[in-house]
């Protein structure tokens, strides 16, 4: 029999062909870095240690998939600027707590801030070391970069009471989104952008419909227009009620967490885009080996007919997992997810 590789793997989904198995997602840097010396804090702040926890990560739980690790997309780093004679928004502050400021919000270029620069020379080690598999790198999706430059509570009110405003916001913040998505692409690594927030468990979905997919569509057109890599959308929590609108952007992959249907996503996307997920995250922390392997039954009884389907979890998996039951999914994905 072929011995395929995880990039192969992956590939044989999204061209809806079938390898030995169902492709498996599985991002556990974060759980391994104590096991090689590295502090959360360091995982989060030091790409070179982050890839040597990932590397660690892909020799105790060999996925096919691999995330870029050392994202510089964090709150203390943001990278925008503010220009007003008072100088610089304090950091204990939003950066946008004071709507006028947007008028003279500045953002610097992905290849003109150092931290990103250094993060997509981060994305391009990894393609080259694990050049097995299938590398992907997540840029933040418009309606969360609002949301971190607005506050979400305060963004969810504007909607409300100053909807042009979020409309320049997101502009705005659409065309940071367009600007890393092409950097990042450059590298050649895959793009999954994450809107965390936009789901449906924090915005209703005449929000999502109004305020979020057109900018979606803006961010994936134009990225599509300009690069071949394929590109993905993460959103957390309950989608249920706007899955057709995510069906409906121009790409080739979407991620389902766990408080959604798989079966409905599988109804909606009719394998027309690659499903990803959507086993609960939290069975990892609190889940026992029995329950973990009929989660994962589940899912691949659902989605894996026709292909077109990665089973992973749905959403982060809780940092205090026992590394035993990231074990047992991994077990349970090669022994139920076989083709044939």
């Amino acid at each position: 029999m072929k011995q395929y590789t995880g990039r192969e793997r992956v590939e044989a989904a999204f061209k809806r062909e079938y390898a030995d198995r169902v492709p498996v997602n599985l991002d556990v840097a974060a759980h391994c870095a104590r096991l090689v010396g590295i502090t959360d804090e360091e995982f989060w702040s030091d790409p070179e240690k982050a890839l040597k926890a990932q590397m660690k990560a892909n020799e105790l739980f060999p996925s096919d998939i691999v995330l870029v690790p050392g994202n510089p997309v964090r709150p203390r780093t943001y990278a925008a600027t503010i220009e007003r004679k008072s100088g610089p928004a304090s950091s204990r502050k939003r950066i946008l707590e004071d709507k006028s400021a947007l008028a003279t919000l500045k953002f610097r270029h992905p290849k003109e801030n150092q931290s990103y620069v250094t993060y997509l020379k981060m994305c391009q080690r990894v393609s080259s070391m694990f050049s097995h598999l299938w590398v992907f790198a997540s840029v933040p999706a418009p309606w969360s970069a609002a949301a971190e430059l607005r506050g979400l509570e305060q963004l969810i009110y504007d909607t409300a009471d100053d909807p042009q405003f979020v409309h320049q916001l997101m502009r705005r913040t659409t065309e940071l989104a367009i600007a890393r998505a092409l950097a990042v692409a450059e590298t050649g690594v895959m793009v999954r952008c994450g809107d965390p927030s936009a789901g449906c468990g924090v915005i209703s979905p005449q929000m999502y419909r109004e305020f979020v997919k057109p900018y979606h569509q803006q961010l994936f057109t134009t990225v599509r227009k300009e690069t071949k890599v394929r590109l993905g959308l993460h959103m957390c929590g309950y989608t249920d009620p706007i899955m057709e609108d995510q069906v409906s952007l121009d790409l080739d992959w979407i991620d389902i967490d766990g408080p959604s249907s798989l079966k409905k996503m599988v109804e909606a996307s009719r394998k027309k885009v690659v499903i990803r997920g959507n086993l609960d995250a939290a069975l990892f922390g609190e889940g026992t080996k029995e329950q973990i392997e009929e989660a994962v039954k589940s899912c691949l009884e659902v989605a894996a007919p026709g292909s077109a389907y990665i089973l992973s979890p749905g959403c982060s998996i809780p940092l205090n997992a026992p590394l035993e039951n990231i074990g047992y999914f991994l077990d349970a994905a090669c022994k139920y997810g076989r083709y044939g």
